[in-house]
Order: structure tokens, then sequence, then C-alpha cells
């Protein structure tokens, strides 16, 4: 006889791939006609602009360009020049059993960027590319939250609660920002725009109903020459808020925000160089993970036929975020002679994670580039790599997520050449995974019931150590119940070693 079981079902979303890939992208460019021959590359910087993110039947397809800068001095010629130019890509991320009811969320980032010239008229440009792929899929969890059967068959069922986290909803939205930036003209009045480095983080996010309020800022770092040739910077945080649809998350739900400009475009500057328009296209994207109390039939057993139980493995999963702040201090060894330093930044790369027992160190290689003026009026500039280091103590088994985010990063002067400083924010999403094996069937075999004739009706006997009060009942047919009213316990106390009355089901 098979016994009916009840089942919950939960709706949820588990992760099929989370990954992070590097890529390298190549171009050799002519310098075009109306640019002078280039004597000296300065400085290259990129910015990704994401136009596809896409699910396919073997993966998900990443497409966009990377707008590089390149600022040099011309032969013959004093000051800065710039060109402009993309590389585009198009990358399949391969990831089986991807169809049409997955959420993919997505983003690229350029890690690095560098110019090498081959004459004066061509020059190869190489940027490090850096992707993340979360594809997450739709997969209930049903478990076995009880056994129905009458009084008449005496089936006992051990129920265990466990605390649980679900994704529950990964968002995206997509939406435009318009404003006008005011420039910071200088002493010398307007000149022109050599570069704009665009940098979106989400400052504040609450959930509201079903609805996710989030409030952030787009970091715009402006580098301009003036007519005479001297440069200066405008930096900028233009405010933004949005409102994403929580879709099934309960009030009680965790979210991480994650913001990214996907393309942008300069528009004219005034006529009196004061202000200049930019128009963006950005995603706000937001996973939303829910804890779950979770009740699970692991064992039953009847007082007085046999009992065929069917289980299968359960996986359960704590996840903790955290969130560290951790300061930047390099030097940079370079020409003493220093008069001004004109810009910096800082890029990130990849996570990596080394793990010691319990102890895990956290590695984002990071790239520092700052354009100089040197004492004699010629401009350079200087890259060095290090890594932000954090350590962190990880559960054996746990898996671990790190997104990071520059929050500020100024280079100065120093004896040696230049001191960088600034602090990185650091987003840590630790997820502990465990298994519990849960009824999955139950079959009764009414025909051969037990004979208990000749079987003493009270047992004397001591338990075992780590023997619980179900292991007991189930090995004498009796019930929890039974024992703890022939012993005077309640049935949460921990056994101890003392002798217990085992009255037996008759």
């Amino acid at each position: 006889m098979e016994l009916k079981l009840t089942r919950t079902d939960t709706d949820r979303f588990v992760p099929v791939q989370d990954n992070v890939c590097g890529r390298e992208e190549t171009l050799e460019m002519i310098v075009p006609d109306a640019c002078p021959d280039i004597a000296q590359v300065v400085d290259t910087c990129g910015c990704c602009c994401l136009t596809r993110r896409e699910i396919t039947d073997s993966g998900a397809v990443l497409a966009g360009a990377v707008r590089v800068t390149v600022l040099y001095t011309p032969e013959g010629g004093d000051g800065l020049r710039r060109l402009e130019t993309e590389l585009p890509f198009q990358h399949l991320h391969e990831c089986q059993n991807t169809d049409s009811g997955c959420r993919l969320l997505a983003k690229a980032w350029v890690a690095s960027a560098e110019t090498r010239i081959i004459n004066p008229r061509k020059i190869l440009i190489r940027v490090d590319l850096r992707e993340r792929i979360q594809i997450f899929a739709p997969k209930g969890f049903v478990a076995c939250s009880g056994l129905e059967a009458g009084e008449e068959l005496g089936v006992q069922q051990r129920i265990e609660h466990y605390q649980t986290a679900f994704v529950v909803q990964p968002m995206e939205k997509t939406f435009a920002l318009e404003e006008e930036i005011a420039l910071n003209t200088g002493r010398n009045g307007p000149g022109t725009i050599l570069r704009i480095l665009p940098a979106a983080r989400c400052t504040e996010a609450r959930l509201i109903g079903s609805k996710l309020v989030m409030k952030g800022t787009v970091g715009l770092q402006l580098l301009c020459q003036s007519e005479n040739g001297e440069l200066y910077t405008t930096e900028t945080d233009l405010p933004l808020s949005q409102m994403l649809d929580a879709g099934g998350a309960g009030p009680e739900a965790d979210f991480q925000v994650e913001l990214q400009v996907l393309s942008w475009q300069l528009g004219q500057v005034s006529e009196d160089g004061r202000t200049v328009s930019i128009s963006m296209e950005l995603a706000a994207q937001a996973v939303f993970c829910e804890n779950f109390s979770v009740s699970l039939v692991t064992d039953a057993y009847s007082l007085y036929y046999p009992l065929t139980l069917q289980t299968e493995p359960l996986g359960l999963q704590q996840i903790t975020e955290l969130t560290a702040r951790q300061a930047m201090r390099v030097s940079i060894e370079t020409e003493p002679n220093i008069r001004t330093v004109c810009s910096c930044r800082v890029e990130l790369g990849t996570a990596q994670i080394s793990r010691e027992g319990e102890n895990a160190t956290i590695q984002v290689a990071a790239e520092a580039s700052v354009l100089f003026l040197r004492e004699d009026g010629s401009y350079d500039s200087v890259r060095q790599k290090f890594s932000v280091d954090l350590q962190q103590t990880l559960a054996a088994g746990s898996g671990i997520s790190v997104q990071c985010a520059v929050e500020q990063a100024e280079a100065l002067p120093s004896a040696s050449g230049v001191e960088l400083r600034g602090t990185v924010e650091v987003q840590i999403q630790i997820c502990q995974p465990y298994q519990v094996n849960g009824l999955c069937g139950a079959d009764l075999d009414r025909e051969h019931p037990f004979d208990h004739a000749g079987q003493p009706s009270i047992v004397l006997r001591r338990p075992t150590a780590g023997e619980q009060m179900w292991d007991i009942a189930k090995r004498y047919a009796t019930t929890c119940q039974e024992i703890c009213g022939a012993n005077g316990l309640s049935e949460e106390q921990t056994l101890d070693s003392r002798m217990l009355l085992i009255p037996r089901k008759r």
C-alpha cells in the first residue's frame, strides 16, 4: 500500500552558472590623415559598452564594444592629442540546460588597456576585458512535509525543521539618463574634452511593498584641455533613482543591487563652454534571496506493519552577505620631477580566493594609471599593478562570490614618484550548502502485520551514547509519547545515562 505524501512546492531560481572570465581584444589602427604623427603614447583607457545580453540554447551571448581613448604627444608639437576608436566583441559563454525560462545577469568591464606604437602612423591597441555571467534557472523546491495515514495504521513520522535561503527573483531593468554637466573651465576658458570615464554605483536601496526603491550616482571624470594646452579635470556625480519590481520576493528578502553603464554619448559643449549634455543607458541588476523554514519528513515507521521508505537528498543552503571597505595605499615609483598629477584611475580585475583551513584570502587584482605633468612641461603616465587583499573566515565547502568597486582614488606627487590613496568597496556573498535526506515515497505492507506475541510488554534499558528518543521508539515499535509518559520526560529532553522504561505497543 503506497502512502500518500503531503508535498510543499516553493518557487525559486538556482544558479546554473556564475563565473568571471578574461578575454583579450586587440586592434591595429591607422592614424587618420587629419591627425599628426605620433611621437609618444601617453595614456590609454577603455570603457565597455554592452549592446547585447541574450540567453541561447547553448549558453549566453554577450556583445558590444570597448570605446578606447588614446592620448599622445605629436611629433614636433606641444600638448596632447587624442584618438578614439571602438573594439567590437561578441562572446559565447557555453552553459548546458539553458532555455527561455532562464534569467541572465551580465556585466563587462575593462581591467586594463595599453597602446604600442608600430610606426608613427600605426598603433596596436590591446584591451584586457573581464566578463561576469550569472545564469539562473527556475526550479521549484519540492519536499515531503507529511504522510497521510489513518490512526489504525500506527504510522509515526519524524518531521524536522530547517532554515534555508533561496534565490526567488533575479531581476534587471534598463533605463535612460540625460543630464547637463557643468564644466570646470579653469583659468584659461573653455577647451576640448579629451576623455570621459563613467562609473555607476548604488548608494541606497530598500523594499517597499512589491517594489525595490533604489538610489545611486553616476560618477563622471572628464579630462579636458584648455586652448593653451593646460589639462584640467572635471568630476561630478549625477544622482539617479529607480524602482524595480521585486516579483515574488517578500518584505524580509535580502538583495544585492548593482548598477552599470551600458552605453553613453556626449552632446555638444554649450557656446559659452560651461556645460555639456550626456545621455546614457544604464542597467540596474538585483538578486533577491529569501530565508525559508522548511519542514521535512526525514523518517517514519509503523507500529503494526512493515514500512519501506524511499529518500532523496535535498540541497539547502545558508547565505551570508557582507560589505567591507578596504583602504588602498600604493607607492608608484617614477621620475621625481613631477609638477602636477593630472588624473588617476584604478581598474579592477578578477578576485582570486585562496584557502587554508577556515581562513580565506581574497586578492583583487588592480592596476593604477596616473597621468602627470613634468617640470619641463611634458606629459607622461605611469602604470602599476597591485592587489587589494582581505581576510575572511570561510567554513569548509562554502562558496564565495565577490564584487568590487572603487569608491574613491587620488594620487599625489611624492619624493619617489606618486602615492595613490583610495578605498575599494567589496561585497562578499558566502553560500554554505548542506544536504538533508527527505522522504520521497513510502510503502506499507498490510498483508504481513507484525507479530508481537511472546514479546515483553515493558523493556528496561539504558540509552547508548548519541541515541535519541526517536531511535528507541522506532526500535521497539512504540511511540516517543509512550516513553516520555512512562519516565516523566519531555520529548525535547536530551537523553542521559539513566535507565528507561519502554512500554511496547501490543
